[in-house]
């Protein structure tokens, strides 16, 4: 019984250090403004966050390699994308860390998504938000302000996001 504690004690401190060291990786946190970027999609269209003003945006880092974020990536299409796509207030982009227009486009063929898709050869604009750890959620107001962040993707987790892009929209 005495083991049990111990092993429970370890996995729920390792839960801990694990959500500390995602908290020391965020380079901004909810609150902030949005850094100033550009992308161009897989579609060959150009974007900046400045451009994007007026939206409520979601910014979704991940990679094709990532099996978290391949098991986030049906949410993101039947949850957010199916669902507030067709509105003039949202715009959401799933941006490849470290991958190229190529490896994108390639892997937007292969995946029923409808969605944007942007690479981020390099984490040019991966490491303004983070060090590491995708996927990675952040949602942006129409004012350019971070609301909600979050890695991993865990249904709770998925759901507050889902309230928080609900009430802006």
């Amino acid at each position: 019984k005495e083991q049990k504690k111990d092993k429970d004690k370890k996995e729920k401190k390792s839960e801990e250090e694990v959500q500390a060291d995602i908290k020391a990786s965020t380079v901004i946190e909810a609150g902030q403004e949005v850094p100033g970027f550009s992308f161009t999609t897989t579609e060959g269209k150009s974007y900046s966050m400045k451009d994007l003003e007026g939206k409520v945006v979601l910014l979704n880092f991940f990679a094709t390699w990532c099996p978290t974020c391949m098991a986030e990536m049906p949410a993101l299409q039947k949850q957010v994308w199916d669902k507030y796509h067709s509105s003039d207030e949202f715009f959401m982009v799933s941006i490849g860390r470290e991958h190229s227009m190529k490896e994108m486009k390639k892997f937007k063929q292969k995946k029923p998504y409808d969605f944007h898709f942007a690479p981020d050869t390099g984490r040019v604009i991966y490491k303004k938000f983070a060090k590491k750890y995708i996927p990675r959620n952040v949602l942006v107001d129409k004012k350019g302000e971070i609301i909600y962040q979050c890695t991993g993707y865990k249904k709770d987790e998925f759901e507050k996001m889902l309230g928080v892009l609900e009430k802006k929209l």
